[in-house]
C-alpha cells in the first residue's frame, strides 16, 4: 500500500472550512427571526472523529458493527472537496452514492457536524445517544417518551444542565421545516417535564449537489442553523452516569470493549495500569502539566473469542512514513471517571499538534 496517499489526504484533511451559522428563534422558527453568528469552522478529521464519536453512542452493545464505524470514519477523509475554501461535497462521491444512500450520508455527516458545534459553540460536550440514555436510567431520570424521540441526551460544561439534541441535515430541504420537525421530536419527550435546554440543529449543505456552477459554489458556504432554548428547571439529576455513556462511545472507537462493557454492566470503570496495561501508553511530555494516555494501537480489535465462531481481526495502524497519529485521553479524565468524582475542565493551554476535544480526548497529528 502506498502510505503517502494517506499522507497527502492528512495534509489536506487540516485545512480549514466554514460554515455560516445562523441562530433562531423559537417557536416557530421564523425567517424575519434570523440571526447570523461568527462563522463556526472545522476540518475533515473533526468531522470523522464526531461522526465516528456519534455511531458509536448508539452501536455501543453491537461489536460486529465496529467494522462500519471505522469505514464511515476514514470515508469522511476524503467526502469533502478540498479544492474549495466552504464545506462541499467532493463531486465523485456524491454521484457514487444512489439516491436511497444519499439521504443518509448526508444525514450522517451533518449528525458529524452539529455535534460538534453542539460540544464546542453551545459548551454541551456529553453526548449519549437517546434511546442509550433512556435504557441506562431508567431508575434515575426515568425518561418517558411518545412519537418519534431526538437523537441525543446532552450535558453542559457545568455538569448541572441537562438538554435534548435532535440533528438533521440537507441539501434542498427547508431548514425551518427541519427545526421544526425536529423540535417536535424533542417535544416528545414529556418526562421529566423540565429539562434544561432544547436543541435543534440543521446542517444545510448549500448547492453541493450543482456541481456544474462551480462560480456559486465558491461563494455560498454551508451553514449550521440552530436554536438553544433555555430553562431553568429546579429538578437536579444524577448525571454521573450519563458522563460515563459519553465515554462509552470513545472507548467502544478505540476497541477497548472490556471497558464498554463495564460501564453498560455496572457502571464501573477499570482504572488504567500505567505500568501494565498493554492498550494504552502513559505521555507526560506531550502536554506538560496535563498527562495523556495514548491508545497503543488505534482501532485494533478482536471481534470475538467464541471457539465455536471465527475470530475475526481488524488492525489499522496508521504508523504512515510521513504521519505520526495518536488518538488519546487525558489522565485525569479517567482518573476522575474512577473515582466518580468527576469535575474535569478542559486545559485552555495550546499544544502543537494536539487537537483537543470538549471531553478531554485527544487527537496528535504531526507531519514529520
Amino acid at each position: 500500500m502506498n502510505f503517502d496517499i494517506f499522507s497527502n489526504l492528512f495534509n489536506c484533511n487540516l485545512q480549514t472550512f466554514d460554515l455560516d451559522v445562523f441562530w433562531f428563534e423559537h417557536p416557530l422558527f421564523n425567517s424575519n427571526k434570523i440571526t447570523k453568528e461568527d462563522d463556526f469552522s472545522l476540518d475533515l478529521v473533526d468531522i470523522s472523529y464526531s461522526n465516528a464519536r456519534t455511531l458509536c453512542s448508539y452501536h455501543l452493545t453491537r461489536k460486529e458493527l465496529y467494522f462500519d464505524v471505522i469505514a464511515s470514519l476514514l470515508s469522511h477523509l476524503n467526502f469533502i472537496d478540498i479544492t474549495s475554501s466552504n464545506l462541499v461535497l467532493s463531486e465523485s462521491r456524491y454521484e457514487r452514492l444512489r439516491d436511497f444512500s444519499k439521504s443518509t450520508r448526508i444525514g450522517e455527516m451533518a449528525q458529524g457536524i452539529n455535534a460538534l458545534f453542539v460540544s464546542k459553540r453551545l459548551k454541551f460536550p456529553y453526548i449519549i445517544d437517546f434511546e442509550l440514555a433512556k435504557k441506562y436510567t431508567s431508575a434515575t431520570i426515568n425518561l418517558q417518551t411518545y412519537g418519534k424521540t431526538p437523537d441525543f441526551l446532552i450535558i453542559d460544561n457545568t455538569l448541572k444542565k441537562i438538554g435534548l439534541f435532535e440533528s438533521k441535515g440537507n441539501m434542498n430541504g427547508n431548514v425551518t421545516k427541519d427545526l421544526r420537525k425536529a423540535m417536535g421530536q424533542i417535544e416528545n419527550v414529556h418526562n421529566p417535564r423540565c429539562k434544561n435546554a432544547k436543541v435543534p440543529v440543521s446542517t444545510k449543505f448549500n448547492n453541493n449537489n450543482d456541481f456544474k456552477n462551480k462560480n456559486l459554489r465558491k461563494v455560498r458556504k454551508s451553514s449550521i442553523n440552530y436554536c438553544l432554548i433555555d430553562t431553568i428547571c429546579a429538578n437536579t439529576f444524577d448525571l454521573f452516569l450519563l458522563i460515563k455513556l459519553n465515554y462509552a462511545s470513545w472507548f467502544y472507537l478505540v476497541g477497548d470493549f472490556a471497558r464498554v462493557e463495564s460501564i453498560l454492566s455496572s457502571g464501573v470503570i477499570e482504572n488504567i495500569q500505567e505500568n501494565n496495561d498493554s492498550a494504552y501508553i502513559l505521555d507526560t511530555d506531550t502536554d506538560k502539566d496535563n498527562p495523556i494516555y495514548w491508545v497503543e494501537n488505534p482501532f485494533n480489535i478482536r471481534i470475538s473469542e467464541n471457539s465455536k465462531d471465527p475470530i475475526t481481526h481488524f488492525i489499522l495502524l496508521l504508523r504512515l512514513r510521513k504521519v505520526d497519529f495518536k488518538i488519546g485521553i487525558y489522565k485525569k479524565v479517567i482518573d476522575e471517571l474512577v473515582s466518580s468524582n468527576y469535575e474535569f475542565t478542559l486545559p485552555d493551554n495550546e499544544v502543537d499538534n494536539l487537537k483537543k476535544y470538549p471531553d478531554g480526548t485527544l487527537i496528535y497529528i504531526k507531519f514529520n
